[in-house]
């Protein structure tokens, strides 16, 4: 086992227009139990990253849970960054803390993620003053309404003493009215294949890892998220495959769409690592990898096929 995603909450204080938070009515905010957290065998990985659908930093025992983790394996997670001062002596014991960042601009970022760019600006220049060992991270997700801005991201991350930005799709996408601000496709977008070689440019003369996950569509064998070697444990303790297949809502099912069209597939859950090794979505994963020159790949699991993961998005 490689990589375990520990959802330890689903609440947030924010509300970013591409979250799925803000879609669903039906949404659980709530905080995983402690009992929860601590059966968790973090032993049988090599990393754990502590957030699913929520804030981390919002849970009120996470220098606990990081301080249990990081006897065990690797550990990191993803924050909005707008608590990361009341953390500051745990956070900078982790492995990567990563920060969502919608615009270097602080007005686009407002009108995404509406909270103040420049709390979390301060907040990880903290990081970087006291950290150890701890990589730091300035994610984004790429969106027809914030790309021209993504060249100055670089600049933002260098300020604040970040290591690396990583430009990220609109790779779920809960609502009909979102739909048009993805900026991937079945063909190369020229406008936005520059904006990324620029950023590129400026990144690597100001000596910022940059990483853009791929605009075109194209199957893979196994998604990024890996379902092999990688799974997430919801706020529940449940097992699901990844965090595409789970969301904290009270219905069974999944909306997203996909190529325009809006699709429904089931939430898919193991009550143990046992049930999970052994399920049917790995042997699926598993033969793709391992089916032979000149014969036909097995087809994507279901539940797969109208997720853009699956597409090396």
């Amino acid at each position: 086992m490689n990589i375990v995603q520990v959802e330890v909450s689903t609440k947030c204080q924010l509300d970013c227009i591409m979250c799925p938070k803000s879609c669903f009515d039906d949404w659980i905010p709530k905080n995983m139990d402690m009992d929860v957290f601590e059966k968790i065998p973090f032993k049988k990985f090599k990393y754990a990253h502590l957030q699913g659908w929520g804030e981390p930093l919002l849970h009120p025992k996470i220098d606990e849970m990081i301080e249990i983790a990081k006897k065990r394996c690797k550990v990191g997670l993803t924050t909005n960054g707008l608590l990361i001062d009341r953390h500051v002596d745990s956070l900078t014991k982790l492995d990567l803390i990563a920060v969502s960042v919608a615009s270097a601009d602080p007005d686009v970022h407002a009108a995404v993620r509406k909270c103040d760019l420049e709390v979390i600006k301060r907040n990880i220049r903290l990081i970087s003053e006291n950290r150890g060992k701890t990589r730091i991270v300035v994610t984004t997700i790429m969106m027809r309404d914030t790309i021209e801005g993504l060249p100055k991201m670089i600049d933002f991350a260098s300020e604040c003493g970040a290591d690396e930005v990583i430009a990220n799709n609109l790779d779920y996408i809960p609502s009909e009215s979102l739909t048009d601000l993805k900026v991937f496709g079945s063909k190369p977008d020229r406008r936005i294949g520059e904006i990324l070689e620029k950023t590129r440019k400026i990144a690597e003369d100001v000596g910022i890892n940059f990483v853009a996950r791929p605009i075109v569509m194209e199957e893979a064998l196994v998604c990024a998220e890996n379902p092999i070697e990688n799974c997430l444990i919801t706020v529940d303790g449940k097992i699901s495959p990844c965090v595409y297949l789970h969301l904290p809502t009270e219905s069974d099912r999944i909306v997203r769409y996909f190529e325009g069209e809006r699709v429904e597939v089931p939430k898919v859950y193991f009550n143990s690592l046992k049930d999970w090794e052994k399920s049917e979505i790995r042997k699926i994963f598993r033969r793709r990898l391992s089916f032979l020159p000149f014969t036909e790949i097995p087809p994507l699991p279901n539940v797969c096929r109208t997720c853009y993961k699956a597409y090396s998005l």
